[in-house]
Formats: C-alpha cells, structure tokens, sequence
C-alpha cells in the first residue's frame, strides 16, 4: 500500500544509503517477496529497500516490478497528503503508527481500495531511525461488506422506527428485544415496561392460552407465521383496543429464533363495524315493525269499514262516519310518525283526537305522564274519538253548556291504567236500546290491544266510561338522539315481528 509522505527529511550520504541497503540481506529479501502480505522497507528519502510481491499485486502492478532504489511517491504519484504526513512523522519521531478499520485509497486508474495498515521505524546500529517498515493488506472486500450491512441496518433502523405500524421483536420467552414507538403508542405502555414485561401480558387473561399456543408453534416451525384481529389490553387502566396482528418467525443460521410482531390499531374500524352491524339489526326490526304496524293499521281499517257500512244504510252518513274515523285514526299516526313510532305521549294523544271536535274549551283533561306503546296509542286514538264523536252528536258537546272531564291514574307497579270519560251539562241522557258500533268498537279494542275493559254508565247527568287496561311493557320517551330502533317498544317486537 502507499502510505503518506514524510515533510522534507535531510539527505544522506551515498555510504549511509549503501549501508541501508546491506540491510536487507539476500535471504530477507527472498523472505519478503514471497511474504502472504504486503510489505515494503524504505529509507529515511521514502526509498524502496525491499518489497514483498503480494505488496505490489495488491496494487494492480506486475509481481516482478523493479523497486529497489526507486522513490515511493515516484512509484505512486496519487499517493494522498495525509498519508505522506504520516510516513514524515515516524521517520522524525520514531513512532508506530496503525489503522486496523482501513482507510480509503484511489490508485492511478480511479478504483477505490480500501487498506488496512501499520507503519513502524526501523533503526541502525546507533539508534538512529533508518527508515520505515510498511505492512499492508487489502481490506476492500470486508470494507464493503461491512459498509453495506451498516446501510441495510440503517434502512431497517429507519424502516422499524418510522414504520407507520407498531413493530416488534420478542424472544422465545415472550420477552421483548425491542419496539418501535409506534408500537409504545399503540398499546399505551412506555419502553422500559415492555422491556420488563413480557408480551402475552398484552393478551387479555382468557386469550393468553391461545396466544402461547400459536406462540409455540411457530418457534418449533410448524407455522411460518399468522394473521389475526384480537383485542389486547392497552395502558395501565387496562382498557382493550382492537388490534391487527401479524406474527412471524425469524432464525438466522444456528441462533435461537425470536418472533416479529407487526401491529395496527383497528379499534375505529371495529367500532365501525359494529355501529353497522348495529344499524343493520335496527333496520330489520324496523320492518318488522312496519309490517306489523301495517297490518294492524289495514286490519283497523277493514272493521271500522265493516262495521260502518253494516250499521248504517244511508251510503252518505256512512261515508261521513268512515272519514271522521280515519281522521282520528290519522291523528294518532301523526303523533307515532313523530316520536318515530316509538309510541306516544297519552295527554297528546287525546288533544289531538279531540282537536277535530273543536272542544278544547269544554274539555279538562287529567292525569300523570303515561307513555303509550305504538299499538296502545292507536287504540286510545279510536277510544276518544269515538267518545268525542259520540259525545257531539248526542252527549254533551251537542249544548254550548256541556263540559267533558277526561281523567286516568296509573300504577307503574301493574303497569295498570285507569281511565274515565265523564259527560255532564248536557241534554238528557237515555240508554240506548242496543250497542251500537262506537260501544263494540272501544270495547273491543281495550280488550284486544290493551288486555282491558270498559264499562258504559248511561247516567242521567251524563255518560261515564270507566275504562280499564293494561300497558305493554314499560315504555319511555326518547331520549335526545336516540333512534326508534333503539327503544324498548320495539325491542320487544324481536320476540314477535308479527
């Protein structure tokens, strides 16, 4: 190899060189070329007293080149500064000199070399530094190596650490080598108690046997690797994320294998998923619902057809009579299709079925909160209206003086409700001589819908309904934002979609 150049040393005497060169004997010299490394002798003029062949040919220089005498920056001209400043400095102080990693150096043709070398002085008989021994050894091939496992390090490094993904290593114990942050991040633990801890400790306690399982098969490579979405416990507050996990193993040469975890948080999709699985279940009790709504509706219809036209012969009256229900029968509808069919309010449902008889002033209503089922609202729809219509045609709003009180309890414990219509101030009251239509129909409906009864007093102060039903399971408004679906009125059709 070429090494540095010396700062300008004195010259010496032809005889000194002469001495110099007796040096190196025939038989060291012999010794030298055939030396498995590069090796060169100089004097204190960096003049070639001996080289061994490899020395040259590590080089690029034909074996048998004539050294002997020649000056070592005339054989290598591109020999660089700082080495010449290194040869300088032992031949003037007479130290020893090395670098085992190996420096770079551009020969005459442009290749890049890469030496490993050391440099000592040698000395004469006085003492005195004589020159320098130079030994070589192409470390190129190591260098490169080196250098391009120090750039795939790096890529990983910098693949591992910025990966988007949380990455780790775990060793067979289930103990980690390292992780990323974004690993860190993903299960809400800092480095250092992951290093102490273990990895299925990340596994909630009924998943853990399954995880050392498939754990286990993979290091005895029965598996290359496997993919799954599992929940895992995240932070000290042990909460549990939804993960995407993908575990493979690694074994390089003869070393225990370890195991590289991949993981993504997926709890968002989850959650998706879920909300949609959710609307979707939602969804189909809603038709069922509307199916059964419909029928119920059409079935209502049908007997309130029926019935009209059976009891009255006058076509005209009839259709009068049909429209009127249907209108309270819509009005019912109209307070359902608000509250999203979840059911109704029973002081609503009774203003609006009295509404159309313009008797808001007549008519004193009472009673605590009651939340009706979509089905029992309906029904108390078609009740007071056919009470109301009764009432203007006979009862008492047929006289500006007639006064309506409707009032009802309820027992939450029954879920038992009691009603009572009560007519008074207006004109006599007779009973009449059969059950007409509206009769059949309240009763009919307390006992079908509502599981109830009503009681007709045909009193001569007036007529009184005492009315008596009980309320499906216990039903509640809406709450702000939640959704029909969701309500326990049509929770309770899962069981009966008819």
């Amino acid at each position: 190899m070429a090494a540095r150049s010396p700062a300008p040393v004195g010259a010496e005497s032809s005889s000194g060189q002469d001495a110099a060169l007796l040096l190196v004997s025939p038989s060291v010299a012999v010794a030298l070329k055939h030396a498995p490394m590069g090796i060169a002798i100089f004097d204190r003029q960096m003049r070639y007293l001996a080289a061994s062949h490899q020395f040259l040919t590590d080089q690029d220089l034909p074996a048998d080149m004539p050294l002997i005498g020649r000056a070592h920056y005339e054989v290598f001209p591109e020999i660089p500064q700082k080495w010449r400043d290194l040869h300088a400095r032992v031949l003037n102080e007479g130290v020893e000199l090395r670098e085992d990693e190996g420096d770079r150096y551009v020969d005459r043709n442009g290749k890049v070399h890469w030496i490993r070398w050391s440099m000592a002085p040698w000395r004469t008989d006085d003492g005195a530094v004589g020159g320098l021994v130079l030994y070589t050894e192409v470390v190129t091939s190591t260098v490169e190596a080196r250098m391009k496992l120090e750039a795939a390090e790096a890529r990983y490094r910098a693949v591992f650490d910025q990966a988007a993904m949380g990455v780790a290593r775990v060793m067979a114990d289930g103990a980690f080598l390292e992780m990323n942050d974004r690993f860190c991040a993903i299960v809400q633990r800092d480095r250092q108690t992951l290093l102490a801890g273990r990895f299925r400790d990340l596994a909630p306690e009924k998943d853990r046997s399954a995880a050392v399982d498939q754990a286990r098969a993979l290091l005895a490579g029965e598996i290359d690797s496997f993919v799954a979405e599992r929940q895992i416990v995240s932070g000290a507050d042990g909460n549990l994320i939804w993960i995407h996990l993908t575990v493979s193993r690694v074994q390089r040469g003869d070393e225990p294998p370890y195991l590289v975890v991949i993981i993504s948080d997926i709890s968002a999709r989850k959650r998706v998923e879920a909300e949609q699985h959710s609307h979707q279940d939602k969804l189909r009790l809603l038709i069922n619902e509307l199916n059964h709504r419909v029928k119920n509706t059409l079935a209502t219809v049908q007997s309130m057809a029926a019935q009209t036209l059976r009891n009255e012969p006058d076509p005209l009256v009839a259709f009068e009579k049909f429209e009127s229900r249907l209108l309270g029968l819509s009005q019912a509808h109209d307070v359902l299709t608000r509250e999203s069919w979840n059911g109704a309010d029973l002081r609503e449902v009774a203003e609006r079925a009295l509404a159309p008889f313009e008797a808001a002033a007549r008519t004193m209503i009472a009673g605590p909160p009651v939340w009706l089922a979509p089905g029992g609202a309906l029904t108390m729809a078609l009740i007071f209206h056919e009470l109301a219509t009764n009432a203007l045609k006979y009862g008492a709003l047929s006289t500006p003086a007639g006064r309506v009180a409707l009032a009802w309890a309820y027992d939450a414990e029954t879920r038992g409700l009691s009603l009572t219509w009560t007519e008074s101030g207006g004109p006599p009251v007779v009973a009449p001589t059969r059950r007409g239509f509206g009769s059949r129909l309240i009763e009919r409906s307390l006992r079908g819908e509502l599981k109830g009864e009503a009681r007709m007093e045909f009193q001569p102060g007036g007529l009184v309904c005492a009315m008596q039903a009980r309320l499906s399971e216990p039903v509640e408004p809406l709450a702000p934002g939640q959704t029909a679906a969701g309500s326990p009125a049509l929770a309770s059709r899962r069981q009966d979609p008819s």
